[in-house]
């Protein structure tokens, strides 16, 4: 077993840390306060994800067949993006894998940052796949290691990590030991200013915006946040991926969404704003989105959110100007959205508008990708 970092962190104290971002986003029923948007400049500690430690002689070769992404045989300072599938190609979770050297033993291996929640699932998954494989699979102690996200105009900071590039600007990934903080050039903020963040820039993350099972890696965007190499060889759920990327069209994404009153004379955004000050309520996740002014199937379904924006999986020729195929797009700026739900025990129904959003940097990783495929 590698060694293990004595921590000055109470397990009590990070589960009370922990649940302040989960009930903002869970929970529609507690008024809660929205957290601050993200300054410039910023670092912020990540309770809401988890390490599981891959390591051993043939950890490399394991998660290989197991990964959307491939992985390295030379030990590099660095971390990745990429996804784990189950057999029918949809997404398990999301993760980044960290390289990871043992000094003492002299042995290479990976961290594997995932959703808190899904952390004894991933080990698990991992776990059924092992057979003679001559590794490790353990669960990182919540106080032995600390994740943390930067952006900014940041310096270098000491720790294993590097870039995360499933947008642009999202900054760098950093993991250092639990009894230590960050020191950085801009301010330490709450785990609630980086979801707002990504949720801005249209990034989803964990399975409470990427449905475990339910969701497809093109449909979460993993393929645009660099996740999916496609010219790698077989792993668990290549299959459809590969076919879907070849000979299919992605007729539904995650993009952000701002949401607005459903009041009459309301109108809808002309850009992406997040408000402090929102007090609408937000629908329940899994929420279907429909046209207002017609009776139709579903044409999204809301994944989450704070304050007045969120996340949605949006059929993008209905809800967008976005033209995938010669029929083109059937979105008119005259076409308003909804969100409505029924009331159930401990909450209350409701109705409010939705708008959705392209983010800049899609036309620029589907425009990579199709100098990919040619």
């Amino acid at each position: 077993m590698p060694p293990r970092t004595t921590s000055l962190l109470s397990r009590p104290l990070c589960r009370c840390l922990k649940a302040i971002p989960r009930l903002s986003r869970r929970n529609t029923t507690v008024s809660l306060p929205n957290p601050p948007g993200s300054p410039h400049t910023a670092f912020a500690r990540l309770f809401t994800r988890r390490l599981v430690s891959v390591y051993g002689h043939d950890a490399s070769h394991f998660l290989q067949g197991l990964t959307t992404q491939n992985i390295p045989t030379q030990y590099t300072n660095t971390c990745f993006y990429s996804a784990f599938l189950n057999a029918s190609g949809r997404v398990l979770h999301d993760v980044f894998i960290y390289t990871n050297m043992d000094v003492e033993k002299g042995e290479r291996g990976f961290l594997i940052e995932v959703d808190t929640n899904e952390v004894e699932a991933l080990a698990r998954h991992l776990k059924r796949y092992k057979l003679r494989a001559k590794v490790g699979i353990r669960v990182v102690d919540e106080g032995e290691l600390s994740i943390w996200a930067t952006w900014g105009k940041q310096s270098p900071f000491s720790g294993t990590g590097g870039l995360d590039q499933r947008a642009p600007d999202m900054g760098q990934r950093v993991i250092i030991s639990g009894d230590r903080k960050l020191e950085g050039s801009g301010r330490q903020v709450e785990c609630g200013s980086y979801d707002i963040r990504r949720i801005m820039m249209g990034v989803a993350e964990g399975q409470g915006e990427m449905p475990k099972e339910s969701a497809l890696p093109q449909e979460s965007n993993i393929d645009y946040m660099g996740g999916i190499d496609f010219r790698k060889g077989c792993y668990v759920g290549q299959e459809l991926t590969i076919r879907t990327h070849h000979t299919g069209v992605v007729r539904k994404r995650i993009l952000p969404v701002q949401i607005y009153s459903a009041e009459e004379d309301s109108k809808p955004p002309d850009e992406l704003t997040y408000d402090e000050d929102s007090k609408i309520v937000l629908p329940p996740k899994g929420s279907n989105i429909s046209r207002v002014d017609k009776k139709m199937r579903s044409v999204g379904k809301w994944l989450g959110g704070m304050g007045n924006i969120g996340l949605a999986l949006c059929r993008l020729e209905i809800m967008t100007d976005t033209v995938l195929t010669e029929v083109g797009s059937q979105w008119s700026p005259e076409h308003d959205f909804k969100v409505a739900w029924e009331p159930e025990e401990g909450r209350e129904g409701g109705e409010v508008r939705v708008k959705a959003f392209v983010p800049p940097w899609h036309q620029g990783r589907a425009e990579r990708q199709t100098l990919h495929r040619s």
